[in-house]
């Protein structure tokens, strides 16, 4: 009998829009791929972080802007416990340095809700 190995699937997670949007959704299981996107605005900055801990197998805090639209995808760890995982983001549409105005920084939030249990070893 042959070992079946599930498919991963890539959640895409835009920070530039208010709120934070999702594709396909915030949940993910264990093993599959996680992308932080600037989308459209390429005169953007962010730095997302995970105040309470990461379901990701690199921690962060992950940093976007100029020839950094998107994260290389991320995985999530399969020793992660199910539940939510929230992220904070730190964003800067560009503008205040046309308005010199100091920092204008946005901050959201959001969140990653890994949703099976990690696979169990069995003898």
């Amino acid at each position: 009998m042959a070992t079946e190995t599930m498919p991963t699937n890539t959640t895409t997670i835009d920070v530039s829009t208010t709120p934070v949007t999702y594709s396909p959704s915030p949940d993910v299981k264990h093993g599959d791929k996680v992308v932080f996107t600037l989308g459209n605005a390429l005169n953007a900055t962010a730095t997302i972080t995970f105040p309470d801990g990461t379901c990701l197998t690199t921690s962060g805090p992950y940093t976007l802007g100029g020839p950094t639209m998107a994260t290389a995808p991320l995985t999530v760890a399969l020793t992660a416990a199910r539940g939510v995982y929230s992220f904070d983001v730190d964003f800067n549409s560009g503008q205040e340095s046309l308005a010199r105005k100091g920092h204008e920084w946005d901050r959201k939030n959001g969140g990653i809700d890994v949703t099976s249990d990690p696979p169990e070893k069995r003898a």
